[in-house]
């Protein structure tokens, strides 16, 4: 995706959306983590960047805690900066997540859980 000089990028509901919008906070639960990361680290982020990268966006994984943190981003329209649109944590506990979430200042951010698609989930008795 490229950025136009006229303003037409602003048109885009993509970007539009997330400068608007705060990210999105995925955290792979435990059993799918391990499944996704059997294949090695390339496997991996090449998974993630399928599954949560739109065209134009990037992506950069670190080390972060226990497991693997991985930020994808939107060019902003001056082409110095990023708006952050996803952050996707693997293997990393819930403390680990909240703790990155503050030191960001995203720390009142829900996080959604990611679970594998035949992933049996108990009841909700509440």
């Amino acid at each position: 995706m490229t950025t136009h000089g006229d303003g037409s990028w602003r048109r885009s509901t993509l970007i539009t959306h997330h400068i608007d919008h705060p990210p999105q906070v995925k955290a792979l639960v435990d059993e799918l983590f391990e499944t996704l990361i059997e294949g090695g680290r390339g496997d991996y982020e090449a998974k993630i960047e399928a599954e949560y990268a739109s065209p134009g966006e990037q992506c950069r994984h670190y080390d972060y805690g226990d497991g693997v943190l991985s930020l994808i981003a939107v060019p902003a329209p001056d082409a110095d900066t990023m708006h952050l649109t996803h952050l996707v944590y693997g293997g990393c506990t819930t403390h680990q997540i909240r703790q990155d979430l503050v030191q960001r200042g995203l720390g009142s951010l829900g996080i959604t859980w990611v679970y594998p698609p035949d992933a049996v989930l108990p009841d909700d008795d509440s």
